[in-house]
């Protein structure tokens, strides 16, 4: 989870040209607090699976929005 280390201009930019859902939200709140997958999926009453699900949604909507904008940087991919 450490690809993408979130600050608060980086939150408010990805929020502002991405189009996410509330759940997507309520996980990219956590996911900048460093909260683990596990602590996630206990406060959204749901599967560890569903939260890793999300994660690559956001990922994925990071990843399509990052070219248009220099204040998001490239994701650490580890291969």
């Amino acid at each position: 989870m450490n690809d993408i280390v979130w600050d608060n201009i980086m939150l408010a930019e990805f929020r502002s040209l991405a189009c996410l859902s509330s759940e997507e939200d309520k996980v990219l709140q956590m996911w900048a607090k460093n909260d683990s997958v596990v602590e996630m999926a206990f406060a959204l009453s749901v599967s560890t699976r569903t939260v890793d699900r999300i994660l690559s949604r956001i990922r994925l909507k990071y990843d399509n929005v990052r070219p248009y904008t220099p204040l998001l940087p490239d994701r650490n991919i580890l291969s």
